[in-house]
């Protein structure tokens, strides 16, 4: 998701609909729960299987509110067409069609340039740090691939993201013409797995998640990416600006115990996908305790 935003850079409705202004921790606990939007189809991070609700940031959502002793009350979103957008529907203003907004939004950037284009929001608690990769198949570009194999070889990416737009251009375009879109990264997977394409290119964690269950001949490695400006970007939570009741300090401080205490690696481990701490961790002093 936040993904395509960096691309930019570089080139369930809630029962009861939420106020629009920045809860506080005291509302939170006076409510018993704590209000989290997360997005829908987005595996391994959060998606629905058999009814139920599942993904690291899930789990994630649901550490969070125990920190806080309250219970996690999780809005699946879908994503809009940037994430300035997503924020503005689910933390900071909401949907034009109603819904409300929620106190939380995870998988978020926490990123300095991004977080001044959107000072409707603050970005707090990273607690992940994504990086680019490939997933290839070595029966077809061998063990230790380089881009210049897919100058020869098909490669797939999900549209419109950072991925989509470096392939189109790496190696003097060379790759374009062998450069296949697909919707999302998981039917991207399936033609990978089909043998229709050769490899593709995307954050490592979706990959590994995606792909936890893969024939021995698909295997998932960074590469060198000659030209690409940024390769790696820390996750975290947003919650809506100048919050003055103490919610912002309250997570920032249970996150940075989650990660201290290895929850954050143990829930990522579990869903096997390689956990990479955040490059700036949460400060522990930031705590409201």
């Amino acid at each position: 998701m936040w993904i395509k935003t960096l691309a930019t850079l570089t080139a369930s409705i809630l029962i009861v609909a939420l106020p629009a202004h920045a809860a506080s921790l005291e509302d939170v606990k006076s409510r018993g729960t704590l209000s989290v939007s997360l997005y829908k189809d987005f595996p391994p991070y959060s998606y629905v299987q058999d009814g139920k609700q599942q993904g690291i940031d899930v789990e994630l959502a649901k550490a969070l509110a125990d920190k806080l002793g309250v219970e996690s009350d999780i809005r699946m979103v879908g994503a809009d067409e940037n994430v300035e957008d997503d924020l503005r529907n689910n933390v900071w203003k909401g949907h034009y069609l109603g819904g409300g907004v929620t106190d939380v939004m995870l998988h978020m950037p926490y990123d300095r340039e991004f977080s001044q284009r959107v000072d409707q929001v603050s970005f707090i608690a990273p607690y992940q740090l994504e990086k680019v990769a490939f997933a290839f198949d070595t029966a077809k570009v061998g063990a230790q691939p380089t881009l210049a194999n897919f100058m020869s070889a098909p490669i797939g990416v999900e549209i419109d993201t950072l991925s989509d737009f470096y392939l189109l251009q790496a190696m003097q375009g060379g790759i374009s013409k062998n450069l296949r879109h697909f919707e999302n990264l998981t039917k991207a997977a399936e033609a990978l797995k089909a043998g229709e394409i050769a490899g593709i290119m995307g954050p490592r964690g979706e990959l590994e998640g995606i792909l936890a269950t893969r024939p021995a001949n698909i295997q998932i490695q960074s590469l060198v990416t000659p030209g690409l400006a940024r390769g790696s970007w820390a996750m975290g939570l947003a919650v809506k600006a100048s919050d003055e009741g103490g919610l912002d300090k309250a997570l920032d401080g249970a996150m940075a115990e989650l990660v201290r205490d290895g929850t954050v690696k143990k829930i990522f481990e579990q869903h096997k996908v390689t956990y990479q701490p955040p490059a700036e961790a949460p400060d522990v002093a930031n705590s409201s305790k």
